[in-house]
């Protein structure tokens, strides 16, 4: 009796030892407001990202102003999908359904996206986003309806 006792007072302490340190880290990562509310883009700010050149920036927008007819404006695209292309954001299901792939003649100008990266295009933008479709950097063109 007192053996299995013992082993069950072991294997508890050990268990708690074990866990204090993944409890202090994730309350860590929550006492700094970052994610809040969405596992999937949790603690994301630390790492680095891709970036657009200012040239890919202005071949994008020059494509664009060349060819905007071609561009459809999402009447679903409001702030709350603005504020979410920064670098670290993983495209939710719905935002998924919204991007569709960026056309050649419109990438072409940018260059061939990293391996296991690829140009999408979302609301009002060109965006990189790697194969978890984790945005590294958006390109805002501007939707001008009655052009």
């Amino acid at each position: 009796m007192k053996t299995r006792w013992l082993m069950t007072a072991c294997s508890t302490a050990l268990l708690v030892l074990t866990s204090i340190p993944a409890v202090a880290q994730d309350h860590g990562e929550h006492g700094k407001g970052e994610g809040r509310g969405d596992d999937k883009n949790h603690g994301q700010r630390k790492k680095e990202y891709r970036q657009f050149s200012e040239e890919q920036q202005r071949d994008a927008r020059d494509y664009y102003n060349r060819h905007h007819e071609h561009f459809r404006q999402e009447r679903r695209w409001n702030d709350g999908y603005e504020r979410r292309l920064r670098p670290g954001y993983v495209f939710d299901d719905d935002m998924r359904r919204m991007c569709r792939p960026a056309s050649y003649e419109m990438t072409r100008g940018l260059g061939r996206p990293p391996r296991g990266y690829r140009y999408v295009l979302i609301g009002p933008h060109v965006v990189l986003v790697d194969s978890g479709y984790r945005v590294h950097d958006a390109i805002h063109l501007e939707i001008n309806i009655g052009h």
